[in-house]
Formats: C-alpha cells, sequence, structure tokens
C-alpha cells in the first residue's frame, strides 16, 4: 500500500527575514528618492535592503524618476526651489555621472540620440569625418551607454538583407530612438528602433537586447497617411520624398508619437505589437508647438503653446484623449494656463512627468544668441498642471536633451 505524499514542508521565516520585509514595505512607500537615500545611510540593514537591485526596481517601477536637469554642452540641473533641486544636485558633482560620455572608445565622434530608463543612445561616425547630410540619413554605428556606471554596448550592423528593405536614396530620415523592452524581460533589457521614412513606405529596424539582434518591419502606404490618396505623392514642393513629414517623437503608455505635417495627425506606434495607426488632433487645435504627456489612468495628454491676440501673451493649453465610453478616441479639453509675461516659449521635451518649456526674452534670437544669454526654464508637473521654475541657464537649449533619474545612489546598472 503506497503511503499518501506528504506535504513539503514550508520554510519559516527568519525574524531577520521578516524585519527586511517590513522595512521593504515601508520603504516602498517613501515617495522622495531624496528621503530613502537619508534612510540607506542611516544604518547597515537599511543600506541591505535598499541597495538590493530587485527593491531598486520595484521602487522604480512605483516611483518614476524626476526630471532632474537638462544636458546641453554640460548638465544643468533643477535648481530651488524645485522639488527636484536636491536629487538633481548629487549629478552636478563632476565624478556622479559622466555626461560627456569619455568612456566610448573615440568619444570625440559620437553624438546623442535619445535616452530612456536611464540609458542613452549615440549614433556615431567613422574616425577622422564630421557629421555630413549624409551621415544622418543611414546610421551604421550605435552605443546604448549608462553614464552613472560608465557602461556601454556597441550594437551590430544592420545585416545587408534586412537594409535591403530599403533603397537607401530613397530614405529621407533615419530616426534612431530607444523603445521600452518587450513585456517580460529582464530589467536591464532594451530595444533599439531606428525609423527609416521613405516616399511610399516606412521600415522599422528593431534590435533587441535580448535576442542580440536585428530585425526588419515594413508598413507599406505611407504615401496614402501623409495624403489621403492611394497613389503614391506627386512630385513637386509637397513631395515627401524631399523632406520628412514627421516632427518630433514622443511617447506615453508603451506608444510613440509624431505629428504629421500638414495633415492635422499624430503617427502612432505601439511598441507592443509595433503596429502603426494614426490620431485625430483636436478640431480647435490652431496650429502651436504641441507635447505629448502621460495622464494618468493609461490616457494621453496633450499640452499645446498658443499665443493670445491681440495682446501676444502665450498660454498653454491641456486636452486629453478619451479611452473609454461613447467618448473613446475623442480629446477633452481639461484646462488653459496662462504663462509668464513678457517671454516666447518653446517646448523642450518631456521627462520625469514633467514638461519643460524655455522661456526666452522678446527679441532675443538662439541662433544668434547675445553674450549675456539668460534663458528661464519652466516645467509643469503633468500630474497636477502646476507650473513652477526649473532653472536659470545662459547656454542654448535648442538641442538639449532632459534627463530623469534617482541619485546615483539609488541607480542600478541599466545594461
Amino acid at each position: 500500500m503506497v503511503s499518501p505524499a506528504q506535504p513539503t514542508p514550508r520554510r519559516l521565516q527568519s525574524p531577520a527575514d521578516l524585519a527586511d520585509d517590513a522595512l521593504r514595505e515601508i520603504f516602498l512607500r517613501l515617495d522622495s528618492p531624496a528621503d530613502l537615500a537619508r534612510a540607506s545611510a542611516a544604518c547597515a540593514s537599511f543600506r541591505r535592503v535598499i541597495k538590493d537591485h530587485g527593491f531598486l526596481c520595484h521602487y522604480h517601477a512605483l516611483h518614476p524618476p524626476p526630471l532632474l536637469g537638462l544636458i546641453a554642452r554640460g548638465f544643468v540641473p533643477a535648481q530651488p526651489p524645485h522639488p527636484s533641486a536636491a536629487a538633481a544636485r548629487a549629478f552636478a558633482h563632476a565624478d556622479a555621472a559622466d555626461f560627456s560620455f569619455s568612456f566610448l572608445p573615440s568619444p570625440h565622434r559620437w553624438r546623442r540620440r535619445d535616452s530612456r530608463d536611464g540609458r542613452f543612445l549615440l549614433s556615431g561616425v567613422p574616425d577622422g569625418r564630421g557629421y555630413r547630410r549624409g551621415d544622418l540619413v543611414w546610421i551604421t554605428d550605435l552605443a546604448v551607454c549608462d553614464p552613472v556606471h560608465r557602461r556601454y554596448i556597441l550594437l551590430p550592423a544592420i545585416p545587408i538583407d534586412l537594409a535591403a528593405a530599403v533603397h537607401q536614396p530613397d530614405i529621407v530620415d533615419f530616426e534612431p530612438f530607444l523603445a521600452p523592452a518587450a513585456e517580460g524581460d529582464k530589467d536591464t533589457s532594451f530595444r533599439v528602433i531606428c525609423l527609416a521614412q521613405c516616399a511610399v513606405k516606412l521600415v522599422l529596424f528593431v534590435f533587441s537586447s535580448g535576442l542580440g539582434q536585428w530585425h526588419a518591419v515594413t508598413f507599406d502606404g505611407w504615401s496614402a497617411m501623409i495624403t489621403g490618396a492611394g497613389n503614391p505623392a506627386s512630385t513637386g514642393a509637397g513631395n515627401p520624398a524631399l523632406r520628412s513629414e514627421l516632427s518630433q517623437r514622443y511617447y506615453a503608455h508603451r506608444c510613440f508619437y509624431w505629428f504629421i505635417h500638414r495633415r492635422n495627425r499624430l503617427l502612432v506606434l505601439n511598441t507592443s505589437g509595433l503596429e502603426i495607426s494614426t490620431i485625430e488632433l483636436p478640431r480647435d487645435y490652431t496650429g502651436g508647438e504641441i507635447a505629448i504627456v502621460e495622464d494618468g489612468e493609461g490616457r494621453v495628454g496633450m499640452p499645446s503653446l498658443c499665443r493670445l491676440l491681440p495682446h501676444g501673451m502665450f498660454h498653454l493649453s491641456y486636452t486629453v484623449l478619451q479611452k473609454d465610453g461613447e467618448i473613446a478616441n475623442q480629446w477633452q479639453s481639461e484646462e488653459l494656463l496662462l504663462l509668464p509675461e513678457k517671454l516666447h516659449y518653446d517646448i523642450v521635451g518631456v521627462a520625469g512627468g514633467y514638461l519643460l518649456l524655455q522661456g526666452i526674452p522678446e527679441g532675443v534670437s538662439l541662433l544668434h544668441p547675445p553674450k549675456n544669454l539668460n534663458l528661464t526654464c519652466f516645467s509643469l508637473e503633468v500630474k497636477t498642471l502646476q507650473l513652477e521654475r526649473f532653472c536659470q541657464t545662459n547656454q542654448s537649449i535648442i538641442c538639449a536633451e532632459l534627463y530623469a533619474g534617482h541619485p546615483p545612489s539609488l541607480s542600478p546598472p541599466s545594461i
């Protein structure tokens, strides 16, 4: 007679394990990374729990990294009294992070292209050559870097058989950017996407760090998307073969968004299934600068800069794309914010739950800035729509990169 199987005895947690579990639950409830960093310095047991890679990944998922500063010719941190100023101060030290990427081989030949989740994507040209028009159309050298831990990965070139998906002379724009890893991948996993825009089609070249290889996805009918016709666009000033039809890229809820010039529409790339679609902009959109942000409950928000006439004051309108019910996929106006006077405004970008605006004194050109240039940047917290002074700088930030992150002591390696 076979005796019934005995249940496997459960290992009882030790008092130390129970104490660590309780500490994790307490530390996960600290909203401020600065408070968490101070707790880590309090004693060895606190530091052991907080420095654990699994804990930090869980904490980062619950508390997205704040906007700490911008990278122009150097790192410009958030300044007091902004809430991010304390965390940004750590990055202002020369040894906290290397945003010049001097740890890369031949660092002078690399150019920043994108950043996400503590990683930066850089493109390079062969040694001994400066950037030329052709270098920006078809890029062969790409590197993903972690400036805090001074690590990098050089990506393999796109294989010739995949590159054959496009006729390179037909490319009007070749845009590389970082995408979130596929769901279920490790915390140090990432994807790089290169969007090749041609006259009649779009091609995505996708590199997955988990697989270590490239694959390509082709979308035909691009001409119909931008012209509203079924045939390729006609030649002339509006010929899409002559220039890019897409504006600055934005990211929200695992999707990328581009404004399609002259069409009053957004191009949407869903990174989960690598599917492309379009969305109509609000009917009352007047043509000002726009951005796409992550609103609460998985919704998409759209701040838009407009100038009020006849006074010339700038305001920021905020609309939300509804996702449920009878008004799904329709834009609903949420807020209208007046901006400080006597300044012209540009949208710098979005990171860490903030929209960053730069205020330019009237009559000043950033193409030919004066020696005593003094720019004020303002941040708009998307969750509360609260506008605050972020920093002042004498640097031109036309091509600045926003940096969102946690203090170096709370930033595990991202690659």
